[in-house]
C-alpha cells in the first residue's frame, strides 16, 4: 500500500468510479482509484463466447467465474452477499471495470417512472430526485461515451443521442422481424461505440 498523499480517492472502478475519476482528471488534483479486483485479461471477457447469457440463466450450464452474482462465482476478489429477501438480484462483478466487464455497451437510462416505484407501485421507497434532476449527467454521459441511439424512443422522455444507432445485427434483425409480425414495440438500445 502507497503512502502517498492524495486529494481524491475513489472505490472502485467500474461505470461510476470510473466517471467520477474522468471528472477530476483535470483538476490538477491526485488522484487514487483504488479497486479490489485484478485486471482482466480482455480475451477471457465472457462476451467474447456466443453462449455467455444463456449460461448466466441457467443453473446446468452456468459459467460461475462471470455469473452476476459474487455468491455463485466465489473468486477471490468477491465477497458474499444476502440478497435472499430480495426480489431483486446482484449484477455486479469485482474486477478493474466492474460490471463493464458484463455490459456489452448497453447504456440504459432508468425511466421517469422507476423514480417513483413506492407512489406507482408500492414497491421500496421513492428516490429523493427525480429524472428531470439527472438528465443533464445522462447527455454529459451519453457524450463521453460516445452513445448511439435512434430519437424518438416513444417510452422515454425525448433526447437526441449524439451519434446515430448502429446497426442491429443479424440476429437484431432477426428479432426486430418477429417482432413486427406480431405487432410487439421495440427500439434499438443505446449502445457505446468501443
Amino acid at each position: 500500500m502507497t503512502e502517498d498523499i492524495v486529494d481524491f480517492l475513489v472505490i472502485g472502478s467500474g461505470p461510476s468510479g470510473a466517471a467520477a475519476t474522468w471528472s477530476l482528471a483535470d483538476t490538477g488534483t491526485r488522484i487514487m482509484c483504488m479497486e479490489q479486483g485484478d485486471w482482466m485479461k480482455q480475451a477471457d471477457y465472457p462476451s467474447n463466447f456466443r453462449d455467455w447469457e444463456i449460461r448466466q440463466g441457467r443453473a446446468d450450464l452456468k459459467n460461475t467465474n462471470f455469473s452476476f452474482s459474487p455468491n455463485a462465482r466465489n473468486l477471490k476478489a468477491d465477497y458474499p452477499i444476502n440478497d435472499d429477501e430480495s426480489a431483486v438480484q446482484p449484477f455486479m462483478y469485482n474486477a478493474v471495470g466492474g460490471t463493464t466487464v458484463s455490459f456489452s455497451a448497453i447504456y440504459p437510462r432508468f425511466h421517469p417512472s422507476d423514480f417513483r416505484t413506492k407512489s406507482l407501485d408500492g414497491v421500496a421507497d421513492d428516490w429523493p430526485i427525480d429524472y428531470q434532476q439527472l438528465e443533464e449527467y445522462y447527455n454529459l454521459n451519453d457524450r463521453i461515451n460516445g452513445v448511439s441511439g435512434l430519437e424518438g424512443d416513444p417510452a422515454y422522455p425525448s433526447k437526441k443521442p449524439p451519434l446515430p444507432p448502429l446497426p442491429n445485427g443479424e440476429a437484431g434483425n432477426v428479432i426486430a422481424k418477429g417482432f413486427n409480425k406480431l405487432g410487439w414495440h421495440w427500439w434499438p438500445a443505446d449502445r457505446a461505440i468501443i
